[in-house]
């Protein structure tokens, strides 16, 4: 082979293995056979480390309200992260600081709705964030007061379901009407349940997770219209404070901890019913949110050891 020839092949074989080099660190899975399983990039970190603090989306923004703070102290901050901007701003405090409270969206506002006091005892308390006024109003409080719930939104009214009431884990399924301040009842979930994930896609709210009091692999979905409850396939890894989204009609489910931390996320399929492992969050936590805004799905805050270690980390995941 002339000398020519020989630098030519030995520059190509440098430039693929750069290359290759290259795609593999920019990977974010930790796994090398989830390669291809979704994205993850970071956003602007959260101003004041939390955890065990859901989220919510109006209008282009997320609203991150309460929790446990990096001293292990109840909080009743809120802060406002513009999605456009990647900023994030500070909002007003909440009357009342809360930890494990079920968050959501509905009718423009933000509700946070029970959870723990900075006492340690649990709420039956409604607070409503009002972004359009920057003002938050008492509503009607839940029938009793609960903790390490979760609260989804679906068809204009908010759907509280499982958590903690009078020290048993209950499976108890509230809804609250905005339009009414006012709460009902409908069917249980069958399996009781505290530090769970839930989700929407069409016409159904789809659990997962929990402690049961262990940690659980159980997937139920519930549907308004007719008032009932169906098992479906178990996720594949049992575990509990963990964060749940959907994009483009599947379930994404993030971290937990049991006893460790996770970077799991995994996807469940309605249509094929199945589950699958998806790519790895960058940085394990339990108790964070998980929003969805377009087709990317925001996971914020969380713990970072199991039980405290509060963390500011903002991801963001999206699927191919």
């Amino acid at each position: 082979m002339s000398s020519r020839w020989l630098l030519r092949a030995l520059v190509g074989s440098a430039l693929a293995a750069s290359l290759l080099a290259s795609c593999v660190s920019d990977e974010t899975s930790s796994d090398s056979s989830l390669l291809g399983t979704g994205h993850w990039v970071s956003r602007a970190p959260l101003p004041t480390a939390r955890q065990e603090m859901p989220s919510a989306h109006v209008a282009g923004r997320i609203y991150t309200p309460g929790g446990y703070d990096a001293d292990r102290q109840t909080s009743a901050v809120l802060e406002v992260y513009d999605v456009g901007a990647d900023r994030w701003s500070a909002g007003p405090a909440m009357p009342e600081g809360r930890n494990h409270a079920g968050v959501a969206a509905a009718a423009g506002s933000v509700f946070v709705i029970g959870g723990y006091s900075a006492a340690g005892s649990a709420s039956a308390a409604v607070f409503a964030f009002d972004p359009a006024t920057q003002q938050w109003t008492t509503k009607q409080p839940m029938p009793a007061p609960r903790g390490a719930h979760v609260a989804v939104e679906l068809g204009a009214k908010i759907y509280a379901i499982g958590g903690v009431r009078g020290g048993a884990v209950v499976g108890t399924t509230e809804v609250y009407d905005p339009a009414t301040d006012s709460w009902s009842t409908v069917a249980p979930m069958p399996t009781p349940r505290e530090h769970l994930a839930a989700a929407v896609i069409d016409v159904r709210i789809f659990v997962v997770g929990g402690r049961a009091p262990a940690n659980t692999p159980v997937l139920e979905a519930y549907t308004p219209a007719t008032n009932t409850w169906e098992r479906l396939p178990d996720m594949p890894t049992a575990r509990g404070g963990l964060a749940a989204a959907a994009v483009g009609g599947r379930l994404y489910v993030f971290g937990g901890e049991n006893p460790g931390v996770f970077p799991h996320t995994e996807e469940y399929d309605p249509v094929r019913n199945t589950w699958r492992r998806v790519a790895d969050m960058l940085t394990p936590r339990h108790g964070m949110g998980a929003v969805t805004v377009g087709e990317a799905m925001h996971v914020i805050g969380g713990g970072t050891q199991a039980g405290f270690g509060a963390s500011a980390a903002h991801e963001a995941f999206r699927i191919p």
